[in-house]
């Protein structure tokens, strides 16, 4: 006798659905290895344009106006550098070489974070627990913001809208100076404790690479320009960078599009591909110029779903696996988020703090007495 689907079978069909849906978008062995030649190339092309910005900026007697092209494009070298090598690398997605990617998983290094530490951090606590409230450290960033529903709301939080902005573009340089040393030294990154204890190795390759980052950007330039011209340069060089990458990632996160949860809800296992499909949002690019401009930048992280559910994949394949999967679950009756282009991203993040900036509603619960 034919019996009722229970909503746990339900939700077991959707998700098989889902699941289904996602590995026929993956990408062939000859799209992997396409896109990892197309990324080397551009991690060429990116150390290139880094070389040829330094020499220009730093060593060379440069006019002014070239020397502040020199920094756009420095600028532009180090973000590329940031979302396109290291990221990649510190993911395993950028060769098949375990070897390869550790090194250009260790240009976080020169740019001044631990990529030991950021690799547990961004990899283990974002991508296991993308905006699962006090697991995911990317969404962790009290008291100056409040990010998710379930965080504590303070007087100040009313003005994140405005003062969250300019903010953003110091989080790299905090994570640069003391940040990382702090987090070291306390054994856990927010209220999670690091999985294992860290090495004399490991602490020794962050002190390295911190030193290593203030050679080429400090000490070096000290060396051919006056200290004051390299203090401003640093400053607004490493804010702007800071800004980018702080920003990029809020867009895919937190936004009013996607959905948070608590660290009770599932998100792994059968549950991994919805849970990412509520939490991470994608960014359409309506003008083609434009949008293979903003995602060379960007290493893909307008991409940012695909990202979350293969990241071994290196990120030059996601416009094609997006497309691919964004048409099936259309026709399929899902729905991947997206964004409608970089403006809508950018307002929908803005919403999103304003919303987290408004006091909480409280809600009163009377017993059977009523009000005393």
């Amino acid at each position: 006798m034919p019996t009722l689907e229970s909503p746990l079978s339900a939700e077991a069909v959707r998700e098989g659905a889902l699941d289904a849906i996602w590995q026929s978008s993956l990408p062939t062995d000859h799209e992997i290895r396409r896109g990892r030649r197309r990324l080397h190339a551009k991690a060429t092309v990116i150390a290139m344009v880094l070389a040829a910005a330094y020499w220009t900026l730093v060593i060379a007697d440069s006019a002014l106006w070239l020397r502040l092209v020199a920094a756009v494009a420095l600028v532009a070298g180090l973000l590329a550098t940031a979302t396109g090598v290291m990221h990649d690398g510190n993911h395993g997605s950028f060769s098949r070489f375990r070897w390869l990617n550790r090194v250009a998983g260790s240009t976080g290094d020169l740019l001044g974070a631990s990529s030991w530490l950021w690799r547990f951090k961004h990899n283990h606590l974002h991508h296991g627990n993308t905006n699962v409230e006090g697991m995911d450290s990317d969404i962790e960033q009290q008291p100056f913001a409040r990010l998710a529903p379930g965080q504590q709301w303070r007087p100040w939080h009313r003005w994140q809208r405005f003062y969250l902005w300019p903010l953003y573009g110091f989080f790299g340089m905090k994570n640069m100076f003391f940040g990382d040393v702090r987090n070291l030294r306390n054994r856990q990154i927010g209220p999670v404790a690091l999985p294992n204890e860290p090495s004399r190795g490991v602490s020794t390759r962050l002190l390295l690479g911190k030193a290593a980052h203030i050679s080429w950007a400090l000490a070096l330039p000290l060396l051919f320009n006056p200290w004051q011209h390299v203090l401003l340069f640093y400053f607004v060089c490493s804010w702007v960078v800071g800004f980018s990458l702080a920003v990029l990632f809020q867009l895919a996160h937190c936004v009013d599009l996607a959905g948070f949860t608590d660290a009770d809800a599932p998100r792994r296992g059968s549950h991994f591909t919805s849970h990412q499909m509520l939490t991470t949002v994608d960014i359409a690019s309506p003008v083609p110029a434009l949008g293979h401009a903003f995602r060379w930048l960007a290493g893909g992280l307008d991409h940012q779903l695909e990202h979350h559910l293969a990241p071994r994949l290196p990120h030059t394949v996601y416009p094609a696996v997006a497309r691919r999967f964004h048409a099936r679950c259309a026709e399929a009756g899902f729905t991947a988020k997206m964004h409608t282009g970089l403006w809508a991203a950018l307002r929908s993040h803005y919403r999103w703090i304003s919303e987290m900036g408004r006091p909480p509603v409280r809600t009163l619960v009377l017993d059977r007495r009523g009000l005393s």
